[in-house]
């Protein structure tokens, strides 16, 4: 969805209830402060930023916060170019605020607003730069125009203008002349160097730490609404299956229970709106709605899935590479290359479903009149939301008010929007705005899973050791699944990347694609592809490195080869510089001591991966105990991210990415059997436990100047490769599957 452009429109801005309120399209030309923001007025309007009469400031984030951190950096970003008072700046989500443009077409009526794919911060970075820039010049004006000087000769810092003579006038006190003032025809702002940020690249809690250690009511599960109902939904356990016949006599004599409601399959040739057929219990309590859910007696027509099975999918897959599939990416001649090369190596690799478990589970509110929507929830894609209602309702998107909370975990999970298809329908069939709530149950055995596959991959080498053909076999359930608008030819691009490393680095490479028919629904699980490509490729490359007697660390480097910036077409793109790669890996080492003596039964294994932007490596030492279980005792990681905003986030993110790769690692699988997920909660569904976790993690943030991208998954990806790499060199077995745990070291 595009951002509506007016031709005069730069800044909207506008003195409202006492404020100054600001939002900013993504270009333009300046305009009187009047001109064209009628939008501005009322209650409908939620600006980037709120300047209060008493220099109070509020920041309204574009992009939900799911952990990541976004709320704070991006206000950090805003914060330094506008010279506010961090510590007294206040964030809240930006109201999801849509309008339909010149062309007719529904487009963002400030700055677009969602958040997946890491592209939080590379997205907001020039737009609210530029936004709080131009904002600081409406201060400086102000203020020029009641001193009676010129505004170049005037400086700001922490939400005050500074004159030459030392005074300090506060933005709170200017806020009404900013409103009035005019910015000049062809204005352009201009940024702080580097070297006077005091701001970006600094280290900062998140701003709404104390409010979720004190339990403010923050996530979608918090809140409430008047006169709501909570809806729970038993949902068909069987892949595309329905109801046949449902006895709701007892659940209707739970007190409290206003409405029992079937829901039909959705249609399986069609993309998704919910997920499955099931029955609705709307009640006055969780309680009531719970009791009456389990009191239900219903037949369920098992589908067209009943005989899938994980087992089932496994020999699927090892069917189709016995066959030829897709061709998505073919340079030179790589049976060629095969046929006169000294060595050649193949090897095949597996990964499972994966679920997102999510800490809070799906929930949303709806509450549809005649004319009108509510929907309020965890959204990472709040114009998926709005979508997806007006799909079901027919309303037009205007009259749709979708509000986004704090999402309790998000993965990628919440860029679809069955829960709100769910609460949605429950809403307009009941007649009564809904509170849906789902279950650890509900979550784990209902999910868009992260895609399972088998990758055959295939390198062939010249006598002295030169990568001379490549070939990465995939034989998977596609993420694009039942995705509305792909092509067949299209469905590999979510779980192939074509242009990930050694595309460009030799010169006969082949990527083969084959779809595996399954009932799972698949979907965007943190890092998508990533996650299979970086454990295949690098487990790959370690097993050459054995294979040609080479250290591991210098072998990736040889590959990788000179310093260059190769085409990279898909997302992280337009390039992939193995400059960046090879710096990280050699950082990695460094912090690793790589190639130190190790005690008998340990060992490091390292990896290196570029993840949407991207670059990062990690060096894992690992313990192999008597009984062939995996203690990871160490992690050493670089990272560049381009321009860092904030320290600590970088960090957390590294540590929570190493962890729940870890944990994926290790001991996750959904299980299916008989048409149906069969592990659906925590005692079946292995989370990793607080022992098994990483003691000691240090990192290294490299000093860039480039500009920044996300951070939210790139520390995943290479973990699972360096800890199978380091299994190896302890003496233990290669591991070439997930979960580690089904195998013994």
């Amino acid at each position: 969805m595009s951002t509506h452009i007016n031709r005069r429109l730069f800044l909207s801005y506008g003195f409202a209830a006492g404020a100054l309120t600001l939002a900013a399209p993504l270009s333009g030309i300046a305009c009187s402060a009047r001109e064209d923001n009628a939008w501005l007025e009322g209650d409908e309007l939620t600006p980037l930023v709120k300047i209060y009469p008493d220099s109070r400031a509020v920041f309204f984030s574009p992009s939900p916060d799911m952990g990541q951190g976004v709320d704070t950096s991006l206000a950090m970003m805003f914060a330094e170019e506008m010279d506010l008072d961090f510590e007294k700046l206040e964030t809240r989500p930006l109201r999801y605020s849509i309008m339909r443009g010149e062309d007719g077409n529904i487009a963002f009526k400030a700055v677009p607003q969602g958040a997946g794919g890491s592209t939080s911060t590379p997205r907001n970075w020039a737009l609210l730069r530029r936004a709080a820039a131009t904002a600081r010049q409406l201060m400086l004006q102000a203020a020029a125009g009641e001193l009676g000087v010129p505004a170049s000769g005037l400086l700001t810092a922490k939400s005050h203008v500074i004159t030459q003579t030392g005074q300090r006038i506060a933005y709170g006190s200017l806020v009404e002349a900013a409103a009035r003032e005019t910015l000049p025809e062809g204005f352009e702002p201009t940024y702080k160097p580097r070297a006077e940020r005091t701001i970006i690249g600094t280290s900062e809690k998140q701003k709404v730490a104390h409010d979720i250690v004190t339990g403010k009511p923050l996530y979608g599960m918090d809140m409430d609404y008047p006169d709501a109902k909570v809806a729970m939904v038993a949902h068909c356990p069987y892949l595309d299956g329905w109801v046949e016949s449902v006895d709701d006599r007892a659940a209707r004599a739970v007190a409290g229970v206003r409405d029992i409601i079937v829901m039909d399959r959705p249609d399986p040739s069609g993309n998704y709106t919910y997920l499955a057929a099931g029955v609705a219990v709307v009640a006055d309590t969780y309680w009531a709605a719970k009791t009456a859910k389990d009191k239900l007696r219903i037949t369920w027509n098992q589908g067209p899935y009943a005989g899938e099975s994980s087992a089932s999918l496994d020999a699927e897959c090892e069917a189709l590479l016995r066959t030829e599939g897709q061709i998505v990416r073919n340079d030179g001649d790589f049976d060629a290359a095969v046929t006169g090369a000294d060595t050649t190596m193949t090897r095949t690799y597996k990964l499972p479903l994966v679920s997102h478990a999510q800490l809070e589970p799906q929930n949303c509110i709806a509450d549809l009149t005649a004319d009108r929507a509510t929907v309020i929830g965890p959204f990472q894609s709040p114009s998926g939301a709005s979508r997806m209602t007006a799909q079901l309702t027919g309303l037009d998107r205007l009259d749709i008010d979708v509000r986004y909370t704090r999402l309790g975990g998000g993965f990628g999970r919440r860029l679809t929007s069955d829960h709100v298809a769910e609460a949605v329908t429950i809403s307009k069939a009941a007649g009564v705005p809904v509170r849906l709530m789902w279950t650890r149950e509900d979550d784990l055995a209902h999910d868009f899973y992260r895609p399972m596959g088998h990758h055959e991959m295939t390198a062939a080498f010249d006598a002295d050791g030169n990568l001379t053909g490549w070939a990465q076999r995939l034989a998977g359930t596609p993420k694009y699944y039942r995705r509305d608008n792909v092509k067949p030819e299209e469905m590999f691009g979510a779980d192939l990347y074509v242009d990930d490393f050694p595309a460009g680095r030799v010169d006969n490479l082949k990527i083969e694609y084959h779809i595996a028919k399954s009932g799972t629904p698949q979907g965007s699980w943190r890092a998508p592809a990533h996650t299979a490509n970086a454990f295949v490729v690098q487990s790959f490359l370690d097993e050459i490195a054995s294979e040609l007697g080479e250290d591991p660390l210098e072998l990736r480097l040889r590959l990788l080869g000179a310093d260059e910036e190769l085409e990279y077409g898909q997302h992280g793109g337009p390039v992939f510089s193995t400059a960046r790669l090879k710096n990280v890996l050699r950082e990695a080492a460094k912090l690793a001591d790589w190639g130190k003596t190790m005690p008998d039964g340990a060992a490091q294994g390292i990896a290196g991966h570029f993840t949407f932007g991207g670059y990062c490596a990690l060096v894992a030492d690992v313990t192999l105990a008597p009984n062939g279980r995996v203690q990871v005792n160490k992690v050493s990681g670089a990272i560049d991210v381009g321009t860092v905003i904030n320290r600590a986030g970088v960090l957390a993110q590294m540590e929570g990415g190493i962890n729940d790769g870890l944990s994926t690692a290790l001991g996750q699988a959904i299980e299916v059997q008989g048409g149906r997920v069969i592990n659906d909660n925590f005692d079946r569904y292995h989370m990793m436990r607080m022992a098994e976790s990483v003691p000691e993690i240090n990192v290294h943030i490299v000093d860039s100047d480039a500009d920044p991208s996300g951070m939210g998954e790139m520390s995943l990806p290479p973990l699972a490769p360096a800890v199978a790499n380091a299994i190896v060199r302890a003496g233990g077995t290669r591991l070439r599957a997930q979960p580690f745990y089904r195998q013994s070291a």
